[in-house]
């Protein structure tokens, strides 16, 4: 009876949230801005890959893009606090589409790998940032101190899913089509998301405080700092495990098997976050994120353990289960670190850290399955989530 009831109250929760006139009509259009995030690593790939017939140069036409994207997270956050949504998404989204057409158009024509990645650069760096929008639209729209945890939540979960579902999509698109159609399909869904948020009259509404904090932002803020520094490390134990799962997979004769295994830690994560968002949370929000991280730990030495594919399986959910909650009380606690006037840029922060950090990880399980086995990889993992909690935990004061 107890369970029914803590389910019944976060339904309420959920259905309190998404009750919110003015957010109903956003929150749709983030769920479109967000889903090409999840489509375009696998699309732009696979297009290169097509143009150039090397996976080498489409690597890095990728790793261009993504780069691009966190740097131009950040940027156009600072312009939206400055200047507002609107303006920044509408400029955005008309030269991210333009910018992918230009880039199928020079893939078909044989351009070559430098102007590919040039393009891919101008494209990953205009990519409309909707979900950071969207998270200080929440800030705004809902002032209840809970109700804002799932709003939060709401966020991270959207992002889940696209995470999960998109790239499922692109490989639908290209069986019945090509890569090209899936590069263009991503580009008019980022450009329609962004869009119709930033016609949205809350999102025309919608400006930062002004407030002058010299050219790193907020990272001025000590407590931005710190959570810049924990999700650079929680990013890096994710990526090494990105590379040591299909390494285990590779090890049982199929490295492609090791998707399922990713695709558990994406599950993980959506289950996480519809729970964590569910309810309040006794303790301090920096007691839970160390709390969080040595429980991603612990699912990474899980990970070294096991042995068969199912207790992988089981392992990977594990640590799933603890990134929504990481990543969405350190969206929280921006609300009290963050100088004001920066919030939209601060978010962009962190998942400029997430991405840093995953690309991080990537190299250092790349080099350690390389050189010794997953399970290596696996504990290394777990000791970066360690060194995560352990400067939460030495920086407490900052957060707090």
């Amino acid at each position: 009876m107890g369970v029914r009831a803590n389910v019944r109250a976060g339904a309420r929760r959920y259905r309190a949230v998404l009750g919110v006139r003015e957010a109903r009509w956003p929150v749709v259009a983030s769920v479109a801005g967000s889903m090409p995030i999840g489509m375009y690593g696998l699309a732009i790939l696979l297009l290169v890959r097509d143009a150039s017939g090397s996976f080498a140069v489409a690597g890095r036409v990728v790793g261009a893009f993504g780069l691009a994207n966190a740097l131009g997270a950040v940027a156009q956050g600072r312009l939206m606090d400055r200047f507002g949504q609107r303006p920044v998404l509408r400029r955005a989204a008309i030269v991210h589409v333009a910018t992918l057409v230009a880039l199928v158009v020079a893939g078909t024509r044989g351009a070559s790998s430098w102007a590919l990645a040039a393009l891919a650069l101008l494209a990953g760096g205009s990519l409309p940032q909707v979900p950071a929008a969207m998270r200080s639209l929440w800030s705004a729209l809902v002032a209840d101190v809970a109700s804002r945890q799932t709003a939060y939540a709401l966020v991270t979960i959207v992002f889940e899913v696209s995470v999960v579902t998109a790239p499922v999509l692109v490989a639908a698109i290209v069986a019945v089509a090509s890569p090209t159609t899936a590069v263009l399909v991503a580009a008019a869904i980022a450009g329609t998301g962004a869009l119709g948020f930033a016609a949205t009259p809350a999102s025309g509404r919608w400006r930062g405080e002004s407030h002058p904090v010299g050219p790193l932002g907020p990272l001025h803020a000590a407590g931005v700092r710190t959570l810049f520094g924990v999700l650079v490390a929680f990013g890096t134990a994710i990526g090494v495990l990105q590379v040591a799962l299909p390494a285990f997979a590779a090890g049982r004769g199929s490295a492609a098997a090791g998707g399922f295994y990713l695709a558990a830690i994406s599950a993980g994560s959506l289950c996480g976050g519809l729970v964590y968002g569910a309810r309040s949370w006794p303790g301090a929000p920096w007691r839970r994120l160390v709390l969080c991280l040595l429980c991603i730990g612990t699912g990474c030495l899980l990970v070294a353990a096991a042995t068969a594919p199912v207790s992988v399986v089981a392992a990977t959910l594990a640590v799933g289960l603890m990134l929504a909650p990481t990543t969405v009380i350190c969206s929280a606690l921006l609300d009290s670190v963050a100088p004001p006037g920066t919030v939209t840029e601060a978010f962009a922060v962190l998942v400029m850290g997430i991405v840093v950090g995953t690309a991080i990880g990537n190299a250092i399980g790349g080099a350690i399955v390389d050189t010794a086995t997953y399970r290596t990889a696996a504990l290394a993992a777990a000791g970066i989530a360690v060194l995560g909690a352990a400067g939460a935990g030495v920086r407490r004061r900052t957060v707090a």
